[in-house]
């Protein structure tokens, strides 16, 4: 019998017996950490024209006429199967989380391509944009059935648009119709006074840490400072990447001010892009280097970084779909920040689907270790057959490391280019499992996870 999953009627019902009571309290901090769902309801094609002309509050409906339906393969990005088996697996390990963060893209690669194709369409047509909404929101009200009273901040990634892949149109209708939702789930409570229009501005917001009032969470939206970003769709793109990053250097500014302290949730990660990088076929070493943002974004956060390093506790992201990392190193090779990027519920670029739940000190709110949860059975899961789900991996028991924390990632990393054991380990979980990083790649990974100024990575990658 097909299990209804969490997904089958937008309630939390279900999930609220596995909150915790109040006197088993957990002594130490946890939160999930799920990114880059990638819905695809284009899977069968037929689906799309069905969900596109019904509430969305009503696709639990829809989605539940599906029995048979095999989970996404390797190559693909997440149907509902696999979606439903993520989030109910999530539900079940964040039982007990304080909060989760989501570093972006729920939307499917190519989605408005193909939307337009499903429906009929040109890809600019109102019923595309509705139908980028409407999924944008399945998803999200997923997410918050999945953490029932439980704060989920939700950062936009580069697919998460109305427009197309790179192209959020600030002050846009995307970001008009996802903003109550972005809001409710952060919570009203937490949310900084400035949310609506921060986030109408731009999809960037700040909000409260829900265990520790001295800390604020900054929520990017970093795809506005890519390379590859467009305003496809408007024209204030490049107004409003300034504007976040004014914001960002104020809001900085005060919590050091006060003596409070920050994380950061955003979506494409530090520095240089080690997999084009790595492909590419420029003619020399320093011409095949790809930064993930451009200038004069890329070097301005990266400053921002340094100068506010004693007040950042914890960075995250997404975007890169693998298990990653991303350090901030002082002249003198001293590890002064840190980010975290976990693996991707989409298994399009080859990896098995994962997500992490992270412990933290809740006397500092410092980070301190993480699982990684991963799906081990991807090739026979189905709707009629359940996800294997299983722990992966402790980051403190993989490395053999007292805890999770920039110097502990640096002495992993240091390890791998010695030839020490890490380096193995590291290219095995680096895809959860699946097909390890070639040994051939790994010097642009590790290059790119110590040295985030473009000029930096060129002299580790290609000498100097």
């Amino acid at each position: 019998m097909r299990r209804s999953g969490v997904l089958s009627a937008f309630v939390a019902a279900g999930l609220a017996a596995l909150s915790p009571s109040a006197d088993a309290a957990d002594p130490t901090g946890r939160f999930g950490l799920i990114s880059d769902i990638h819905l695809d309801p284009f899977d069968p094609p037929s689906l799309a024209a069905r969900l596109s002309d019904t509430d969305v509050r009503d696709w639990p409906t829809v989605f539940g006429a599906l029995t048979e339906q095999a989970m996404s393969p390797w190559g693909s990005d997440s149907n509902f199967a696999l979606m439903q088996s993520a989030v109910e697996a999530f539900a079940r390990e964040a039982a007990g989380a304080d909060f989760a963060i989501v570093p972006g893209d729920l939307l499917a690669h190519a989605f408005e391509q193909k939307a337009a194709e499903a429906l009929g369409v040109a890809a600019d047509a109102p019923s595309v944009r509705e139908f980028a909404i409407k999924t944008t929101l399945f998803v999200g009200e997923s997410l918050a059935a999945a953490l029932p009273d439980r704060p989920v901040f939700l950062a936009l990634g580069n697919n998460d648009s109305d427009c197309g892949d790179y192209e959020i149109t600030p002050g846009g209708g995307y970001l008009a119709a996802t903003r109550d939702m972005v809001r409710r789930l952060a919570g009203p409570d937490l949310v900084a006074a400035d949310f609506d229009a921060t986030y109408a501005a731009g999809g960037y917001y700040a909000v409260r840490h829900p265990g520790r009032p001295d800390t604020l969470i900054l929520v990017v939206n970093d795809v506005l400072w890519s390379a590859k970003y467009r305003d496809a769709c408007g024209t204030g793109g490049e107004a409003a990447a300034a504007a976040m990053m004014t914001w960002l250097a104020n809001a900085l500014a005060r919590q050091k001010a006060a003596g409070d302290a920050v994380w950061i949730v955003h979506h494409i990660p530090w520095g240089i892009d080690p997999f084009s990088t790595a492909h590419s076929k420029a003619a020399t070493c320093p011409a095949r280097v790809v930064p993930f943002l451009r200038q004069p974004y890329a070097d301005g956060y990266i400053q921002l970084l340094r100068t506010y390093r004693d007040i950042v506790q914890a960075s995250y992201s997404g975007h890169v779909h693998m298990d990653d990392y991303r350090l901030l190193i002082d002249d003198a090779g001293k590890a002064l920040g840190l980010q975290k990027i976990p693996p991707a519920i989409s298994p399009i670029y080859g990896q098995n689907p994962g997500f992490e739940i992270v412990t933290y000190d809740p006397g500092t709110g410092i980070p301190t270790d993480f699982t990684t949860w991963y799906l081990a059975n991807l090739d026979t899961a189905s709707l009629a057959v359940a996800g294997d789900w299983q722990p992966e991996y402790t980051f403190t028991e993989a490395y053999a490391l007292p805890q999770y924390s920039a110097e502990s990632v640096a002495r992993m990393i240091g390890d791998a280019e010695a030839g020490g054991p890490s380096a193995d380990t590291f290219r095995r979980l680096y895809t959860v499992s699946h097909e390890p990083l070639s040994e051939a790649d790994l010097p642009a990974y590790l290059c790119a996870i110590q040295h985030q100024e473009q000029a930096d990575f060129t002299t580790c990658y290609c000498g100097g």
